[in-house]
């Protein structure tokens, strides 16, 4: 009885879920941009005051990120950060009726992308690691828009009309989807044709990742990154798309193509030594825009385990 009243629970809720996207969807595009961001700066404002789960998993990850700093300024860097959250997802809502020469001309990176296409001469592709971070899907789609090949791994939602709804978006910006649960040698074959495959590396995945050190405490982050760069050869691309503007799209593009790598034939130290190089790049972009950083769980969950013992 318990379990058939949690999938019920659940099921109601992905309902309720898709419910509350369709209509953010048909009033977000009916507005113009400032009241959609100044609809998503209310709504991230009040979601950070009565998410008390959210918002404790936000004040322990930026204690850590800012160590140091003042309560008030913990405090309000979580708070801005739900905020530019909603207003990436105000954006999100946009991209359908963006023509590509907007989609270019929001992404300024022109001296990264002219620093990807040496890095592509070599034939092998780029893995382009991303965080939960400013605006990645606008990175995305402006790299597709210039005419790389792009291939994304993401999650399916648990409601199939969701999923088609949000991954319809992506693939109307040129990207090819992949889904994470059947994610394999599609990748490979994605890099094979010296295409790009974009990869989210901040979500946790204790028991199946490798344990590296991010801000000064060890995390356990997925592997997959450096995994398929060391049996592909593919150039690994550190990335984030910083917002530019609270009230506008347009965005900055960090990148860090520094990271080189010579396998040792250890593939559990390699793969450990790559993902900690990543996860450095990383870092660095979030201590310059700690608030376009969307972790809204437990980065360190080791951590606030141990806080909450006795």
């Amino acid at each position: 009885m318990a379990r058939g009243t949690n999938e019920g629970v659940e099921g109601l809720r992905d309902r309720l879920q898709y419910r509350l996207w369709q209509l953010v969807t048909a009033v977000v595009r009916r507005l113009p941009p400032w009241a959609g961001y100044a609809i998503a700066g209310i709504i991230g404002t009040v979601g950070y005051y009565l998410w008390p789960r959210g918002r404790r998993a936000m004040l322990r990850n930026y204690r850590r990120v800012l160590r140091g700093a003042p309560a008030r300024e913990v405090r309000r860097t979580a708070r801005r950060s739900l905020v530019n959250y909603c207003r990436y997802l105000a954006d999100f809502v946009r991209f359908p009726s963006l023509s590509r020469q907007q989609l270019v001309a929001a992404v300024n990176g022109d001296e990264s992308f002219a620093a990807l296409d040496r890095a592509l001469e070599h034939g092998k592709g780029a893995i382009i690691v991303c965080m939960h971070f400013g605006n990645w899907d606008l990175g995305a789609g402006a790299a597709a828009a210039r005419g790389y090949p792009v291939t994304v791994v993401a999650e399916t939602f648990p409601d199939p009309r969701l999923d088609e709804m949000v991954a319809g978006a992506r693939e109307r910006l040129g990207m090819s989807i992949v889904k994470m649960e059947k994610a394999g040698p599609s990748l490979l074959r994605a890099l094979k044709h010296n295409g790009l495959l974009a990869l989210l590396i901040d979500r946790s995945v204790p028991g199946d990742g490798v344990r590296v050190e991010f801000f000064g405490e060890q995390v356990e982050v997925p592997a997959g990154p450096a995994r398929i760069a060391l049996r592909s050869g593919a150039t690994v691309i550190p990335a984030a798309f910083a917002r530019r503007d609270p009230k506008g799209m347009a965005v900055r593009t960090l990148t860090d193509f520094g990271i080189t790598y010579e396998p040792s034939g250890d593939e559990t130290r390699d793969v450990r030594e790559l993902t900690q190089a990543i996860m450095r790049s990383h870092e660095r972009f979030i201590r310059e825009h700690p608030e376009q950083w969307y972790m809204f769980r437990e980065m360190w969950p080791a951590r606030a385990k141990a806080a909450a013992s006795p």
